[in-house]
């Protein structure tokens, strides 16, 4: 037996997520801006259920917010650990003018399903159209999409003839460790389910 943790109260009146690590996927967002696109990082990243429904957390002040609210879609693109410089070309300060010249190093080509860019050399794209937002998560909101469209490297698709650890091993994803750290998954073992579980 290790010895018994001792446990830290953490404040709640203020926010809490900087005092630990916790992990989360890292995709881009693109969407349309004015005559052309917007692409942003984003790690509040999540599908919402088992159907085809993905979200994020943005906020009102972001150009993301205000672009999905006036065009009704956005598309979802999963970089590789190979691709953290790319992802943070994205994230890249905007000009006076507005405009983000990072975006202009970062390869994209057209979506299928909405009016939106994928970027190039990501392992999964989903596109979206807006299905709701949600307000009042402080200054934040969720913005929900239903996945249209879906497309996705076949190095990274699950095959019956193949182990689930080799496939990651092979294609590792990249995982965002909140706040300010990324890694690369490329370990990972089976759950040990119980025997009545099921999904």
């Amino acid at each position: 037996m290790g010895t018994t943790p001792t446990l830290v109260a953490l404040p709640a009146d203020q926010p809490i997520w900087s005092r630990f690590f916790t992990v989360a996927p890292l995709v881009l967002v693109a969407t349309k801006e004015g005559d052309g696109w917007d692409v942003a990082p984003k790690h509040m990243a999540m599908p919402l259920g088992w159907d085809n429904y993905y979200g994020f957390v943005c906020s009102p002040r972001h150009s993301t917010y205000d672009n999905v609210r006036r065009h009704g879609a956005f598309t979802v693109s999963f970089p590789g650990p190979d691709q953290i410089v790319q992802t943070s070309l994205a994230a890249s300060g905007r000009d006076p003018e507005g405009g983000k010249p990072g975006l202009e190093a970062l390869p994209t080509f057209p979506a299928t399903a909405v009016e939106g860019v994928l970027v190039s050399g990501c392992g999964l794209y989903l596109e979206c159209e807006l299905d709701r937002i949600v307000d009042g998560f402080g200054e934040n909101c969720l913005i929900a999409g239903r996945v249209v469209a879906a497309q996705a490297d076949e190095r990274a698709l699950r095959v019956h003839d193949r182990d689930d650890a080799d496939l990651v091993h092979a294609a590792p994803l990249l995982a965002y460790v909140s706040p300010g750290r990324f890694a690369s998954v490329s370990e990972t073992f089976s759950f040990p389910f119980h025997a009545d579980f099921s999904l």
